[in-house]
């Protein structure tokens, strides 16, 4: 059994494609080298001021003092606003604002409709749900609709369902969700 060599090959092949990679090289940068874009230097030494143009020192070592508090914009204090009425909870929000997600108290169920029955329609509908403070869904809309009858199953189960309501530093807050529902025959 003959034992395989580095560079096993002749001479003849190597050569070839050393010269085919140094051709493409070249080729390469001579194209570039017209296109090669030439910057002018630019001196970094601070020439000396003339006298007409001279600041005073003191304002030219201005620039490397820090500033200090009073140099900066006062920052407006936060009024006083009235305690939110049970009508008025804030805006709603989402479930990365939220220290405690909601949870379903009362699950429904949706009544699977006879016509997907009949189609073997199956799959998931999402829902984007609204929850208030007091874990009453305010509103509901398709995310990922199925059809067949399930969209309206699972709006109609949702705003049927009590949910504990989700808590934001101690409070109950509303909050948007979002809520799959599963449509599979024999369920």
């Amino acid at each position: 059994m003959k034992k395989p060599e580095f560079l096993s090959l002749e001479l003849t092949p190597w050569a070839l494609s050393l010269s085919v990679h140094l051709f493409f090289v070249g080729a390469v940068v001579l194209m570039t080298w017209s296109r090669m874009v030439t910057l002018p230097l630019v001196s970094l030494d601070l020439a000396p001021l003339t006298a007409s143009s001279a600041a005073p020192a003191e304002d030219m070592d201005q620039w490397h003092k820090p500033l200090s508090r009073h140099h900066l914009m006062p920052i407006p204090k936060p009024q006083p606003t009235a305690p939110p009425s049970a009508g008025d909870q804030g805006p709603v929000r989402s479930v990365a604002q939220v220290g405690q997600m909601p949870r379903m108290k009362m699950v429904v169920k949706p009544v699977y409709p006879e016509v997907a029955k009949k189609a073997n329609v199956e799959g998931v509908v999402i829902l984007q749900v609204e929850i208030d403070a007091s874990g009453t869904v305010m509103a509901a809309q398709v995310v990922k609709s199925l059809g067949s009858g399930c969209d309206e199953a699972a709006l109609e189960a949702v705003k049927q369902t009590a949910f504990v309501p989700a808590y934001e530093d101690g409070k109950p807050v509303p909050v948007r969700i979002r809520v799959p529902y599963r449509f599979k025959i024999g369920e």
